[in-house]
């Protein structure tokens, strides 16, 4: 990955893009135990007042995808998040579909996971970060605490209004040394090759 060769101007308010169709983000992960992988959140098609997401994570063991339909009416109360169906397929190819009552059990903890979905910026303090998407100038810095079943990560992160979906920049773990970064983004052009029909149908 190269050096930043864009840059971004100072964010003009302190919400994020509203959701759209077209939108992704890709970030480079480090674990804790210096392993490195990628991911990439995707929004691939609206349905009513919902958003069918798409996250692709990829690392040396293989590739998996998450394929969500979700509903923020309000971005900034996590407990306004409305998750409606789940397609998960793992590194073989197996997909698995949760709804019903397996989807109702699973709610509470994929709320926690998408809580950084629900951004909050105003009062923050604000700090210029440089990552290889580019220098994003008076980025928002906030504590940020994600939540997946028993797994729970604290971190320092960097977000900015001019990217879209959760708006992060960058993140430094606080309790361990695991860090994410921007890759690369845009508001437009993100397609699914995993569900090119089923998906942007909304079947």
């Amino acid at each position: 990955l190269g050096a930043p060769r864009q840059s971004y101007a100072a964010p003009s308010g302190f919400v994020p893009l509203p959701f759209a169709a077209g939108q992704w983000t890709r970030h480079k992960l480090v674990d804790d135990k210096g392993q490195p992988s990628f991911m990439t959140y995707k929004v691939l098609a609206q349905e009513g007042d919902a958003f069918w997401l798409e996250v692709v994570t990829e690392t040396y063991s293989g590739r998996t995808v998450m394929t969500i339909l979700l509903a923020i009416p309000n971005r900034a109360d996590p407990s306004s998040i409305d998750l409606r169906a789940v397609s998960m397929k793992d590194r073989n190819g197996h997909v698995t579909n949760l709804d019903g009552p397996m989807l109702s059990l699973l709610r509470g903890s994929y709320q926690g996971a998408l809580s950084t979905l629900t951004l909050s910026w105003q009062g923050l303090p604000q700090e210029d970060a440089a990552v290889p998407a580019g220098t994003f100038t008076c980025c928002f810095r906030a504590r940020t605490d994600a939540t997946w079943g028993p797994w729970h990560s604290a971190s320092t992160s960097w977000s900015h209004a001019a990217v879209p979906l959760s708006g992060l920049v960058k993140s430094q773990g606080i309790d361990k040394p695991t860090s994410m970064e921007l890759v690369d983004f845009g508001v437009t052009g993100a397609v699914s090759p995993f569900h090119p029909k089923t998906i942007l149908e909304g079947g």
